[in-house]
């Protein structure tokens, strides 16, 4: 099958980061999207997925071999996670004097991440269904001879929808879902039998 024109060769950048809360009903599965949150400052993600290799051995050959895929793992980079991103994702809480502390055990709702990607022909948009974020990390240091930006990580798994099986959605420019992406993003539904 032929490359289609409009498709990117090559990707670059991450930039337009949103993250919002991802609840599932356990009686039917239906998936509820919180609004997206914009949290700025996005420096890189780096995913990998995560699976496992099976062989099965039978008149000393391997007789059959199947991949299953998992999880993806990977580190959100960012400026600085804001007070809003904290409250909101993280189950932190604003104190009367107006700190914002983090707390031991905190409840942590499950979410979905999008981003901007660009490329060669143009840029695309990614979304990624159902993920749980650990700690932030970061390192403080004090300033030598010019200041040097100290960014924050975060650990990010991304499991995807159990109904579906969807793990993420890519969108080029020129795709339908291009442009609502950021403020309506959709919940996970594959195509039936006629489309």
């Amino acid at each position: 099958m032929a490359r289609r024109e409009q498709e990117n060769k090559v990707l670059f950048g991450f930039s337009d980061l949103y993250i919002g809360t991802y609840s599932v009903n356990d009686e039917t599965g239906e998936v509820t999207m919180g609004q997206p949150y914009h949290q700025t400052g996005a420096v890189g993600f780096s995913p990998e997925g995560q699976g496992n290799n099976y062989t099965f051995y039978a008149d000393n050959v391997s007789y059959f071999s199947n991949y299953t895929t998992g999880n993806y793992e990977g580190d959100l980079v960012v400026a600085r996670f804001d007070d809003e991103f904290r409250k909101l994702f993280l189950g932190e809480i604003e104190l009367e004097d107006g700190g914002v502390a983090e707390r031991k055990n905190a409840v942590k709702p499950n979410i979905y991440m999008m981003y901007e990607t660009q490329g060669d022909k143009g840029p695309e948009r990614v979304l990624w269904y159902n993920g749980t974020l650990g700690f932030i990390n970061k390192e403080t240091a004090t300033i030598e001879d010019e200041v040097e930006v100290q960014t924050e990580t975060i650990s990010v798994t991304l499991s995807g929808d159990n109904k579906t099986g969807m793990t993420k959605v890519t969108y080029g420019k020129d795709k339908d879902g291009f442009a609502t992406l950021f403020t309506n993003p959709p919940t996970p539904k594959l195509p039936t039998a006629s489309e």
